[in-house]
């Protein structure tokens, strides 16, 4: 009975994703920033609600493009308001993924690797600094996000690690797709231009930096 029970909890958590999978691309395939907005209300409190159950929707499915929800930050509140509330979505997509994976069994992430080469990645990174790995692998964009979450969860990561290295990682991109949203009207405004310029130069430059950390473990 209890293997059974345990069995249950084990799997509910990829039931969910498949569900949500399902849904996503049966309603939201297509889904445009306009569209987006339109199932987000007038009043800020109730749509900052909103956004954050799309987070915690976009972390149970693989497809969601987080980008859309940053951006809709941008577009529905002044920056002050925007990035706070984007830092909060990044702690949400970051949390739901890796508790599944912390709960699930112990070789989650041999079965990812399985369908993910990449994955070898996480293994690499994952014998440093736990928030060091976290922050990297975030920061770089190798791998679905979700994927990263319940690898790192299945590795038996400390959360508070963990969060600060996946929020902090995250957040230079998020802030400058926030960013972005306000000027989305304008995609050839010097703002937009500057924004997705810096993402770029971010993510070339922390790409360089991990390679040059793996290769002083190598020697």
């Amino acid at each position: 009975m209890r293997k059974t029970l345990k069995r249950i909890v084990q799997a509910a958590p990829f039931v969910m994703i498949a569900v949500m999978a399902a849904v996503y691309l049966t309603v939201f395939k297509d889904m445009s920033l306009e569209q987006l907005l339109r199932y987000t209300p007038a009043e800020p409190i109730a749509a900052a609600a909103v956004l954050l159950v799309m987070f915690a929707l976009k972390s149970l499915s693989y497809f969601f493009p987080m980008a859309l929800l940053f951006a809709a930050c941008g577009v529905l509140f002044p920056p002050l308001a925007a990035i706070p509330l984007s830092a909060a979505g990044c702690a949400v997509m970051a949390t739901i993924p890796f508790l599944i994976g912390r709960y699930a069994e112990s070789d989650l992430c041999d079965r990812l690797a399985e369908k993910h080469r990449k994955i070898a990645i996480i293994r690499e990174t994952g014998t440093g600094s736990q928030f060091a790995s976290a922050f990297f692998l975030r920061i770089i964009s190798c791998l679905p996000y979700d994927i990263i979450s319940m690898a790192l969860g299945s590795m038996r990561y400390s959360y508070k690690k963990y969060l600060a290295g996946s929020v902090l990682g995250t957040l230079p991109g998020a802030v400058l797709t926030t960013l972005m949203g306000q000027s989305i009207s304008d995609p050839f405004s010097a703002k937009f231009i500057i924004c997705a310029c810096l993402e770029l130069v971010i993510v070339l430059v922390s790409a360089m930096i991990f390679r040059m950390k793996k290769r002083k473990k190598r020697i």
